[in-house]
């Protein structure tokens, strides 16, 4: 519950910046859609590892090695400043090109270059953020990251707001409220730490980096296709992107109680493997997919019921509302596919093999959704439905792929 509630607060903090974006018109909020869409490939590769964190440190925990602990949270450190560097001098040095040779217009790419060369060029704060809220949740208290999420929340509704409706600092002003907001997170989490650190050494993590790059290459096999999706979304006009974005935005909050059981469940699998008890992880796996389901297809089911209410907060414009309600409707459709695929995912990482969820990743996202959404939206021209159709034919894929593996291995 309280990892549920975590995700829920970090993916609020997005919503509270688009719903402030969107007083700004439709360029900046499709500008900061494109933006955002990088910074989740970022974000997604930061959970990976914090996944891949909470693996290997339950273990450790499950088998009363203090001394691997130390060296897995040294290590963790390690890895996401490594991490934060790259990805930060992405940010600042190629930004805007990055957005333009996704196609958007030439307002919209600058619009959005300067969202990310604030937020992604800061982004060592989000991947600290998640590594420790890592270490701090699986030494024993789940509960802090949640609170620390919502204190983020609340100054960053509070500094964007002041810095775009007192000093009209606009875009500029949005980001620099996540980013204030996030460097407060970091300093509260690490003083909460209570885990102790082997000495500093040039090495990696060697288990670490075995379980972290499968599972960080999934997840960038999952948000770089993003990208490329919105890529082909562009190509319906800055209408059809902006209420896509709009539609995302308020569906996350579909995705959030599987993730929040997901990061239940890598701690839970890693944890029982450590001690031996392998017949408990079958049954964590089949509560895992149910108590999700009980949570999130209410959840879906309200927000198509308010859909258009609720869209409508963003913007006035129908082809934007009509583009949003599509996507609602598509996410609800596909609340059974999405819950298998992201809980055998977890279950697969806690058991220390994230080459699976990668390769059913690559193939389920480059050659189901790319290929179904182009064939379907583009060459074929049902446009925005063609793309969300690939979505869900990618998700049942994944699902019956890791599910049946995950049988086979049971089953041997």
């Amino acid at each position: 519950m309280p990892a549920m509630a975590e995700n829920v607060l970090q993916m609020l903090m997005g919503m509270v910046d688009s719903y402030l974006v969107a007083s700004l018109g439709l360029v900046a909020i499709s500008g900061v859609s494109v933006a955002g869409n990088i910074i989740a490939i970022y974000q997604a590769i930061f959970i990976a590892l914090g996944a891949a964190i909470s693996s290997v440190l339950a273990r450790s925990m499950g088998a009363g090695d203090q001394k691997s602990q130390a060296n897995h949270a040294t290590g963790a450190l390690t890895m996401t400043l490594l991490m934060s560097l790259i990805l930060g001098l992405i940010s600042l040095c190629f930004g805007q090109e990055i957005l333009s040779l996704l196609g958007t217009e030439k307002l919209v790419a600058e619009a959005g270059g300067i969202f990310l060369a604030i937020v992604g060029g800061t982004i060592v704060f989000l991947g600290l953020m998640t590594s420790l809220g890592a270490l701090v949740r699986t030494t024993g208290n789940p509960r802090l990251p949640m609170y620390v999420s919502l204190l983020t929340n609340v100054l960053n509704a509070f500094f964007s707001s002041f810095f775009i409706f007192i000093l009209d600092w606009g875009i500029v002003g949005v980001a620099l409220g996540t980013v204030l907001a996030r460097l407060v997170g970091v300093v509260v989490l690490w003083k909460s730490l209570t885990i102790s650190f082997a000495k500093p050494s040039w090495s990696l993590d060697r288990e670490l980096l075995r379980l972290s790059l499968p599972a960080a290459g999934e997840r960038l096999m999952m948000r770089a296709g993003d990208v490329v999706i919105i890529a082909l979304v562009v190509r319906f006009g800055t209408q059809a992107v902006a209420g896509n974005a709009i539609g995302e935005v308020l569906t996350q909050f579909n995705y959030m109680p599987a993730f929040g059981i997901a990061t239940a469940t890598v701690l839970l699998v890693a944890r029982s493997l450590g001690q031996g008890n392998r017949e408990e992880i079958s049954q964590i796996a089949r509560k895992s997919y149910w108590l999700t389901l009980g949570f999130m297809l209410p959840l879906a089911l309200l927000i198509y019921a308010f859909g258009t209410p609720l869209t409508q907060l963003y913007t006035q414009d129908k082809e934007a509302v009509a583009a949003s309600l599509l996507v609602i409707l598509f996410s609800l459709l596909g609340t059974p596919f999405t819950i298998g695929t992201v809980i055998y995912t977890a279950v697969w990482q806690g058991l220390g093999n994230g080459k699976l969820p990668f390769y059913a990743t690559t193939i389920g996202m480059w050659g189901i959704r790319i290929g179904t959404g182009y064939l379907l939206g583009v060459t074929l021209g049902l446009g925005l439905p063609g793309i969300w159709a690939g979505t869900l034919l990618d998700n049942a894929f994944r699902w019956l792929f890791l599910g049946l593996l995950y049988k086979k291995r049971i089953g041997a």
